[in-house]
């Protein structure tokens, strides 16, 4: 019986090229997870908001979770991916970025009304008692306490935040979405906050889902959803109150927490500027 050809739409900029085979990782209901040898994860998706740069969009996404299980075991063959009883045919997906470039004219980001929606918007849960200065939990209060150690001196620009990574749980922890947050802001304003060397010699530290993300985030590439909100903000949308809380519903409290350690290295520069 000849296997069923379903088509990919979409496909990230780092998906591998060369030959290689491995098993499924994980499956969820929006997402599919192949675990590269290198250590990062390749993510079939249901839709472009769900991309990054390690990401896959297939037209038809039920069908594939119904033909494919954890654990399955596949062949990553000249733009084909061959599974069992599918094979999902990447060759003509159109090739979509995460990359965010700083701008070349440097436009100030107006941080108030974010930082207003945010207060608004955000979940208790997670890193954000950081920013909305509500009741905090063992997250935060452990965030808070690694923060304040790393940025204590006055005389520190650059800060050392590596401990944060893999704080929390979840397929992204919390400390990793923070500093994810703090990276797009470093791209979105040119300026450096954070030792960036020190987060990808920690890397072995995290889950696979957080490893992929900020190894993405260190080459300055973010996921659908960031790169929208960073987009809104450069071109000057005015509905910001829609422009953050679609951000903060992004997953459990990954986009509070992104959002969370954007507005921190906010806070953070003007605090060092003179």
């Amino acid at each position: 019986m000849a296997k069923q050809i379903l088509s990919a739409k979409f496909r990230g900029t780092f998906l591998p090229e060369k030959f290689w085979e491995g098993g499924v990782q994980s499956i969820y209901s929006k997402a599919i997870n192949l675990l590269h040898p290198s250590g990062y994860l390749i993510s079939i998706v249901n839709n472009q908001n769900q991309m990054s740069d390690y990401g896959l969009v297939v037209v038809d996404f039920k069908l594939m979770l119904a033909r494919v299980s954890s654990g399955s075991q596949f062949q990553w063959k000249d733009d084909h991916i061959i599974f069992p009883e599918i094979i999902v045919d990447i060759s003509e997906a159109s090739l979509w970025s995460g990359f965010l470039v700083s701008n070349l004219v440097e436009l100030p980001i107006n941080i108030k009304p974010i930082l207003i929606a945010f207060i608004k918007f955000a979940k208790e849960e997670g890193l954000s008692p950081l920013i909305t200065k509500k009741n905090g939990n063992i997250y935060s209060t452990a965030a808070e306490e690694l923060i304040d150690t790393a940025s204590g001196s006055a005389d520190v620009s650059i800060f050392d935040l590596s401990k944060l990574v893999g704080l929390g749980i979840g397929f992204t922890p919390s400390g990793d979405d923070f500093l994810t947050g703090v990276m797009l802001y470093e791209t979105m304003s040119g300026v450096k906050i954070i030792n960036r060397k020190s987060i990808r010699d920690k890397l072995s530290g995290t889950t696979d889902g957080g490893r992929t993300l900020l190894s993405l985030a260190l080459r300055n590439s973010f996921p659908f959803y960031l790169k929208q909100f960073a987009e809104s903000i450069w071109n000057r949308e005015s509905l910001l109150d829609e422009i953050v809380n679609k951000a903060l519903m992004h997953g459990s409290t990954s986009g509070s927490d992104s959002l969370t350690g954007f507005l921190w290295a906010s806070e953070k520069i003007e605090k060092l500027e003179p």
